[in-house]
């Protein structure tokens, strides 16, 4: 990138610092170690980086602990990473800051040792999104039923996605050159040092299939028969996936909704630029920044969010659901450009008295109808971090 752009969490993991230790995770090439490199030209430190040798020696002698902040990049790959940092916090913590960066989930992926709890803050950096590049901040969260600015880059991030080296260039043939490279460096370096995964050609198949699965319940059974392998193997590989942000899922809501259908969890991408499907690729850009905006909400202590969506035996769904506190906050319904309203997203907004929007991938749309808001994309979702 030639010029560095402000990631939003920046201001909250400088603030941190000054507490803990700062862990900051997220999908490969989503600008971790821009982030961090920046923070170390904001004050004096040092990078070190896991997968560089003299890099690795210096961290297992504990060289980094003269520095007044260490930036430990991909750290998470050492066997024994949890208890080495938890040994590093107890004993330097009062004069040394440390940023761990790492591109699988550092809150769940621990390969043996102590907990580490109340030793560090977790950050999530997420691929840009329409608010970010926009400059909405991280603030107490307030749904706005009225169309805002026009999203920097929108078009750009709906047709390349939120990872910074494809958006910037906006190229069709640099974004699949870059595709193709971070797919096999996944299955290749992430899958094969953090799994014990060996069938690698059938993980790629998968991770081809995930594309056409987007927005549907994902049938694990449908999956195993595709690949010709077992329930729970292929289980066990879209659950490594999530940890290695690949892919993550939303689960249906199923508290105050009677006939509710317990169906299986519904999958979306992290880059959802694979998805070729306009109306699916869509969904997937807008739950993406629902995501992100429940992380980052639920991160700064402003809720108890999560990101669900509902069905019920009669066959009504709504794309999206934000839960609150244990309560559904909005309903969310992703239209490439039909503007008629949702029927269900109607009967669930009056059943479950819960404001709702129906977000047009479509231009220059605005209107209101009872309960229900319709509104273009850009203008929309600017409001969300």
């Amino acid at each position: 990138m030639d010029v560095y752009r402000t990631r939003s969490v920046e201001p909250q993991i400088l603030q941190d610092l000054r507490e803990k230790f700062v862990f900051i995770s997220g999908p490969r090439q989503v600008g971790k170690t821009e982030l961090a490199k920046r923070i170390l030209s904001l004050q004096p430190g040092k990078y070190y980086n896991w997968d560089l040798i003299e890099d690795r020696e210096a961290i297992l002698k504990k060289q980094f602990v003269h520095d007044s902040l260490a930036v430990l990049d991909e750290v998470h790959k050492y066997e024994r990473w949890k208890t080495f940092v938890k040994g590093i916090f107890d004993k330097y913590h009062e004069e040394l800051k440390i940023i761990v960066t790492g591109s699988a989930r550092l809150d769940i992926y621990r390969r043996g040792g102590d907990s580490l709890f109340g030793r560090y803050h977790l950050h999530y950096l997420h691929p840009f999104s329409v608010g970010e590049l926009s400059g909405t901040e991280i603030l107490p969260p307030k749904i706005i039923f009225e169309p805002l600015e026009r999203g920097v880059l929108y078009d750009s991030l709906f047709e390349f996605g939120g990872f910074p080296e494809p958006l910037f260039k906006n190229s069709k043939e640099a974004h699949r050159r870059w595709s193709i490279t971070r797919r096999e460096r996944l299955i290749e370096e992430d899958v094969r040092s953090l799994t014990s995964i060996k069938l690698l050609g059938l993980l790629e198949h998968l991770m081809l299939l995930l594309p056409t699965k987007v927005g549907a319940p994902l049938s694990m059974n449908s999956l195993s028969r595709d690949l010709e392998v077992g329930f729970n193997t292929v289980k066990g590989w879209i659950e490594n996936f999530e940890r290695l942000f690949i892919a993550f899922r939303v689960s249906p809501f199923t508290q105050k909704i009677t006939r509710s259908l317990k169906k299986e969890k519904k999958l979306y991408l992290w880059d959802w630029s694979q998805v070729e499907s306009e109306s699916a690729r869509f969904e997937n850009m807008v739950a993406s920044h629902l995501w992100k905006a429940v992380t980052c909400w639920r991160s700064q202590g402003y809720g108890d969010f999560e990101l669900r969506y509902l069905r019920d035996r009669d066959r009504r769904e709504v794309d999206f659901c934000v839960i609150k506190d244990r309560r559904p906050w909005l309903l969310v319904e992703a239209k490439a450009s039909d503007e008629q309203p949702s029927e269900p997203l109607y009967y669930f907004s009056n059943k479950l008295a819960t404001p709702a929007v129906q977000v047009l991938h479509k231009k220059n749309v605005f209107r209101r109808n009872g309960p229900v808001t319709t509104i273009s994309a850009d203008v929309w979702l600017p409001q969300l971090p």
